[in-house]
C-alpha cells in the first residue's frame, strides 16, 4: 500500500514539472568579454607620473584656492581636491596622538569633489624628493591606496548642492616633498605638497 501511495505521489510531481510551471535551466554566467571592466582595476593599471625633484631643489607645491564656501581652501585644479593644505600647499602631520604604535605619523585630509564629476576616484602618492611613501586611512599598518567611490561619506550642505566629501587620513613617514596622484574616468591630475612633521 505504501508502494502505491508512494508511486502516486511520484507520478503527480512527474506531471506538475511537465506543466507550465516549469523551471527555466539556469543561465551561464557572463563570460570574462561580456562582463563591463573593473574600475579600480583600470584605474591601478595607470603609472604614477609624478614629478622627480634633485635633492635641494624647491618642493614646486599645487596652489590653494576657495572653491566652494562650504569648504576650506582646496589644492589643484579639480575636479576632485585635497582639502586641509591650505594655500601654500603644506601638510602638517603628526607622529603622536591617533598613530600610536605605527611607523606611519599622519593628517586629516577631506577630499571633495565638484558637482560636474559624479565618478569614483583612486588617489596614490610618492616622495618625490626621497624615497617614501604616501598612505591612506588611519589603520596601524596604513593603505597604499585611497578610494573614493561613487557615494560620498559625507553630503554637502544645502547650499552647496552637488558637492561630495570623504574625509580620509594621508600618512607619511618623513618630511619633504610628496605628491598625489587622483585617477577616474577620463581624469588624471597630480597635486604637490609639502610634509613638516610637527609635535
Amino acid at each position: 500500500m505504501r508502494y502505491a501511495i508512494s508511486t502516486l505521489i511520484f507520478a503527480t510531481l512527474l506531471a506538475g514539472i511537465g506543466c507550465g510551471d516549469a523551471v527555466e535551466p539556469p543561465k551561464p554566467a557572463a563570460t570574462t568579454a561580456t562582463r563591463s571592466p573593473d574600475v579600480w582595476q583600470m584605474l591601478e593599471s595607470r603609472p604614477l607620473q609624478l614629478p622627480a625633484l634633485a635633492p635641494g631643489e624647491p618642493c614646486p607645491t599645487s596652489t590653494g584656492k576657495t572653491v566652494s564656501p562650504a569648504y576650506a581652501p582646496a589644492l589643484g585644479g579639480g575636479p576632485v581636491y585635497p582639502v586641509g593644505l591650505g594655500t601654500d600647499g603644506v601638510l602638517r602631520y603628526s607622529l603622536g596622538v591617533g598613530f600610536a604604535g605605527s611607523e606611519w605619523g599622519g593628517a586629516k585630509v577631506l577630499w571633495i569633489s565638484s558637482p560636474d564629476y559624479q565618478g569614483p576616484a583612486l588617489i596614490r602618492g610618492d616622495q618625490v624628493d626621497g624615497t617614501s611613501e604616501v598612505r591612506f586611512e588611519n589603520a596601524l599598518e596604513a593603505q597604499r591606496e585611497l578610494r573614493l567611490t561613487v557615494e560620498a561619506w559625507a553630503s554637502s550642505p544645502d547650499e552647496e548642492p552637488g558637492w561630495r566629501a570623504w574625509p580620509s587620513y594621508t600618512r607619511l613617514r618623513a618630511p619633504g616633498c610628496y605628491a598625489y596622484q587622483v585617477d577616474g574616468p577620463g581624469l588624471s591630475e597630480v597635486i604637490v605638497f609639502r610634509a613638516i612633521e610637527v609635535p
